[in-house]
C-alpha cells in the first residue's frame, strides 16, 4: 500500500462516514482532491473500505477489515499530543463480536510456520539440555517481561535471582518479586498446559492472580476505572461488563484458523480490556504463552523487543483497533523465540 493510501485510512476512526472532500479537507490539501478520489476507490477495492451513495453524496466508513487490518505510520501518528489525535477514546463493544477477521497473510503465516518447523527440528531428547534451555526461556522472557513495565533489573541479575535465589541489592523489593512472580506463572503453565487448548477465564484469572502475588495488588476483575499512560482511551470500569468483554474475546478467539491468531488476540485482546487493576500485559502475554505452549509451539520472549515500540504498537490498537503494528512486531518475536531456544520436546 502506498504512503498516500496509508495517510488517508488514518484519518478515518471508526465512527465516521466522510465524502472525498471531508478527507482532502482533513489532509490539508497535502495532495490533491483527484489524488484523494483515486485512493479512497482503490482502498474500497480492496476491501479497507465500505461505500454508500453515489455522486457528490458518496461517503466511506471503515470496513471491518480497514479497522483492524489498516497500516499506521506509528511515529507520524504519535507525533500529535494525545489530546489532538483523531482517537476513539471509548471502548469498542464490538470489536471482539462481528464476523471474524483473518489477521495473518500467506506471507506471514509461511514466516511463522518455517519458524515452528525450526522450532521442532531441534527437539530435544536431552533432559539436562532441555532444563537449561527451558531455564534460559523463562530467564529472559522474564527479565523483558519486566522491562516492559519499567522493571530496572539486569539480564544477568535476573539470572542470579531466579536461578540462583540471589537478590540484586540495587533494585527495590517489589522490582524482585515481579520477576519472581514471572517464573512461579510460567511453571503454572506447564503444568497445566492441557488445559489451555480453549482458555477459560478463570484460567486467566489464575495467571494474574500468580503474576501479581505480593505486589498489592488486588486479584481479581476490577470494580473500578483505569487509566493509561499516554492516551486518552479508557476502558470498561463495570465488572460484569469486563466479565462480557472477556468471555467474547475467548469467544471470538475460538474462530481464529490458527493458533498464531489466537495467541495475538489475546495478547492485543486482554490488553485492550485491562481487566484487572494492574498486570494485564504480564497477563495478556504469559496467557498466549499458555496458548502457544498447549499447542506444541513456540512461547515468546520478547527478548529482542523494543519496550518503546511493543508500548507504542498497543497504544495504536488501544485508539484506532488496527492489529498491524502490533503483528509486525508479533511475527517478528516469535521468530526469534523459536529459533534461539531449544526447549521443544520430542
Amino acid at each position: 500500500m502506498n504512503d498516500t493510501n496509508v495517510t488517508l485510512l488514518s484519518l478515518f476512526s471508526r465512527q465516521d462516514e466522510l465524502s472525498s472532500s471531508d478527507i482532502h479537507e482533513r489532509i490539508q490539501n497535502r495532495v490533491s482532491l483527484v489524488t484523494v478520489k483515486r485512493g479512497l476507490s482503490e482502498l474500497y477495492e480492496q476491501g479497507y473500505l465500505e461505500r454508500g451513495g453515489g455522486g457528490r453524496s458518496t461517503r466511506y466508513r471503515l470496513s471491518r477489515r480497514g479497522l483492524l487490518l489498516r497500516p499506521f505510520d506509528v511515529a507520524g501518528y504519535l507525533q500529535f499530543p494525545q489530546e489532538n489525535r483523531l482517537a476513539s477514546t471509548q471502548f469498542n463493544h464490538d470489536l471482539f463480536t462481528e464476523e471474524y477477521v483473518p489477521v495473518f497473510d500467506d506471507t506471514q503465516l509461511a514466516r511463522l510456520d518455517q519458524a515452528t518447523e525450526e522450532f521442532h527440528e531441534k527437539a530435544n531428547v536431552n533432559h539436562d539440555v532441555h532444563a537449561k534451555e527451558l531455564q534460559r526461556f523463562i530467564v529472559e522472557m522474564s527479565w523483558k517481561s519486566g522491562r516492559i513495565e519499567g522493571n530496572t533489573y539486569t539480564l544477568l541479575d535476573t539470572e542470579r535471582l531466579l536461578v540462583h535465589g540471589i537478590a540484586s541489592s540495587k533494585n527495590t523489593e517489589f522490582e524482585t518479586q515481579m520477576l519472581l512472580n514471572q517464573k512461579t506463572a510460567f511453571d503454572f503453565i506447564l503444568q497445566t498446559q492441557d488445559e489451555w487448548r480453549e482458555p477459560q477465564v478463570s484460567y486467566i484469572e489464575k495467571l494474574h492472580s500468580l503474576i501479581v502475588e505480593q505486589l498489592g495488588v488486588a486479584k481479581n476483575l476490577r470494580t473500578s476505572s483505569v487509566g493509561i499512560t499516554g492516551t486518552d482511551y479508557r476502558p470498561l470500569e463495570n465488572s460484569f461488563q469486563i466479565r462480557e468483554a472477556l468471555e467474547l474475546l475467548l469467544d471470538y478467539v475460538k474462530h481464529a484458523p490458527n493458533e498464531y491468531e489466537k495467541a495475538l488476540l489475546l495478547t492485543v485482546g486482554i490488553s485492550y480490556i485491562q481487566p484487572f487493576a494492574d498486570g494485564n500485559k504480564r497477563t495478556a502475554r504469559m496467557s498466549a504463552n499458555a496458548l502457544l505452549s498447549a499447542a506444541g509451539l513456540a512461547p515468546i520472549s520478547y527478548r529482542s523487543v523494543d519496550e518503546t515500540a511493543y508500548k507504542e504498537a498497543l497504544l495504536i490498537f488501544y485508539e484506532q483497533n488496527s492489529i498491524v503494528p502490533f503483528r509486525e512486531l508479533f511475527v517478528e518475536q516469535y521468530f526469534y523465540s523459536a529459533t534461539h531456544y531449544n526447549i521443544a520436546e520430542k
